[in-house]
């Protein structure tokens, strides 16, 4: 943590790198106690819509900041559709090691905060991590929340050498089934990624105006 005058940064060691989070009265006291920070590399996560974001933006870039990517919000009415869910099972603690290195092969830890093996764990006893295995391999996975009256689909991912055998269908189908009761659905696309935001569209999910700009500064200053 880096108190300074009129704000507080907050930072969490992710890698090899730490995310920062900001509390600040003004613009000028946030970017103050950005540029005292020590040399490291630090990511963080700027959400908002996208007049609301220029500012603070604006404050990261001139404090050393460079934006690295953006993830875009999607949501749906939930019409409560059946949805056979075929071959989806539901994970056990034993299988989050392995969920988690198929994240690590697939994912920019950068852009999307890629759960830990513990995390994994806890989702799986909670019921809310799904997979499709082929031949003991895992060819795609699904973990999601469920708060209220709304799902949240927080990973859906696919192996590549699986697509088109509508593995992911069958995921999202195992979602629905268990968001049934859930009147709203929410996603994050990586923003700039057509052919997810594409799918996601085909299922009825559309972006509600919320933008998380991802920005980063490098170790060197």
């Amino acid at each position: 943590m880096l108190i300074a005058e009129g704000a507080v940064l907050l930072l969490r060691a992710d890698r090899d790198f730490e995310r920062v989070y900001h509390v600040a009265e003004s613009q000028a006291a946030l970017g103050a106690a950005l540029r005292v920070l020590p040399p490291s590399g630090y990511v963080t996560d700027l959400v908002g819509n996208a007049d609301g974001l220029e500012a603070v933006r604006a404050t990261y870039a001139g404090s050393g900041f460079e934006a690295y990517g953006f993830l875009q919000r999607m949501s749906r009415a939930n019409a409560g559709e059946p949805c056979p869910g075929g071959d989806v099972l539901v994970a056990t603690a034993a299988d989050a090691a392995e969920t988690h290195a198929f994240l690590e092969r697939l994912l920019d830890p950068l852009v999307e905060q890629i759960p830990t093996v513990d995390e994994l764990r806890q989702e799986a006893a909670a019921g809310h991590l799904l997979l499709v295995r082929r031949e003991g391999a895992i060819l795609g996975m699904l973990m999601f929340a469920l708060k209220g009256v709304t799902g949240h689909l927080r990973f859906w991912h696919v192996d590549d050498t699986a697509r088109g055998e509508g593995v992911g269908r069958r995921l999202l189908a195992g979602f629905f089934e268990r968001c049934a009761r859930a009147r709203r659905l929410v996603l994050w696309v990586v923003g700039d990624n057509d052919r997810s935001i594409a799918i996601y569209r085909h299922y009825g999910f559309s972006p509600d105006g919320l933008l998380d700009q991802v920005m980063i500064q490098r170790r060197e200053r």
